[in-house]
């Protein structure tokens, strides 16, 4: 569901509310950020925060490339309210992945969630004087961050008011996806099915040699080829290629090879169940072939052509986690 912005769902937060305790200071007068970038950044509020207009402070400038229009780029990020000093949204540990954008690409038409949201705002800010490996912190009110979506029901949730300051700490990684994974390599385990290979690039699933599924089967994984780099970890958004075919499905449901990577959130519920349990701890740079049966797949529904209770086999090249 698109965030709709809900006239007079909201009230102010802000400086009017009597007996709070806390004073009121200027943006980062209220606040210090420590930490690494790339590590959640340690948020300690000394007031709350005011701020109108919104204002870019560069904590680290990173030593990677300048960004260029159309680059691609990860981001991590945490939301905080300066009013009530909570962090709405935090992408830096399990709960949420880091996001992926496009630099100068501009906001999602339909934003499906707070994080959507926060995600096509620094689609905004974040252009070409931004170098990889940086730490920006964004300030302003809920008016000049959300625009139109100041009084909508996913801040209402997090008790975000419509004149609240906002802190926005953003990491800009220096770290890009892999361009694929150069091999012809079969699955070792007999009882997968083999691969079909194009010019280099899979393309279909042979079942031939596969062994027939048994109702009591599990999820599982065979390291086709093995790379050296980060393991997934849970909450990570992962950008992959992959292939789906059902067992003696005459050809694939789905694939991304011949198109764009794929990118999700990994061990949130995102995808299926299987690829939550066997994609978390495998390494950037693997191709892995995945078998999930009916109950870690689509069940008893039949979904987009793929048969109710049917097993599930990927090929999946990891290339990025972060």
């Amino acid at each position: 569901m698109p965030l709709i912005a809900v006239s007079g769902l909201l009230a102010a937060c802000g400086s009017d509310v009597p007996g709070n305790g806390l004073e009121f200071s200027d943006r980062l007068d209220a606040v210090t950020i420590e930490g690494d970038v790339g590590e959640a950044p340690t948020i300690e509020w000394t007031n709350r925060m005011s701020a109108g207009g919104i204002e870019t402070e560069t904590l680290v400038e990173g030593d990677g490339e300048a960004l260029a229009d159309g680059d691609k780029v990860f981001v991590n990020f945490a939301l905080a309210d300066g009013f009530t000093r909570e962090t709405a949204v935090d992408t830096f540990g399990e709960e949420a992945p880091a996001v992926e954008m496009t630099v100068g690409s501009g906001p999602a038409a339909e934003p499906q969630s707070l994080g959507d949201v926060v995600s096509g705002f620094l689609s905004e800010q974040i252009g070409t004087d931004v170098t990889r490996g940086s730490r920006i912190v964004i300030t302003g009110d809920t008016n000049a961050v959300f625009g139109d979506l100041a009084l909508s029901p996913a801040l209402a949730e997090e008790n975000i008011g419509n004149e609240d300051g906002l802190l926005l700490v953003a990491d800009v990684l220096d770290v890009e996806a892999l361009p694929g994974i150069e091999s012809t390599d079969q699955p070792g385990k007999k009882w997968m099915p083999t691969i079909t290979y194009t010019e280099g690039v899979p393309t279909a699933l042979d079942f031939e040699r596969a062994t027939a599924p048994a109702k009591d089967d599990k999820s599982a994984a065979d390291v086709v080829v093995e790379g050296d780099g980060d393991v997934v970890e849970k909450g990570d958004l992962l950008v992959v290629n992959y292939l789906g075919q059902a067992y003696d499905g005459k050809k694939p449901f789905d694939e991304s090879f011949s198109k764009e990577p794929f990118s999700t959130g990994i061990g949130l519920g995102s995808v299926v169940a299987g690829w939550d349990k066997l994609l978390v701890g495998q390494k950037v740079g693997s191709r892995v072939m995945l078998k999930i049966p009916p109950a870690d797949g689509y069940g008893d529904q039949e979904q987009n052509g793929i048969p109710a209770k049917s097993t599930l086999y990927f090929v999946v090249d990891i290339l990025a986690a972060v």
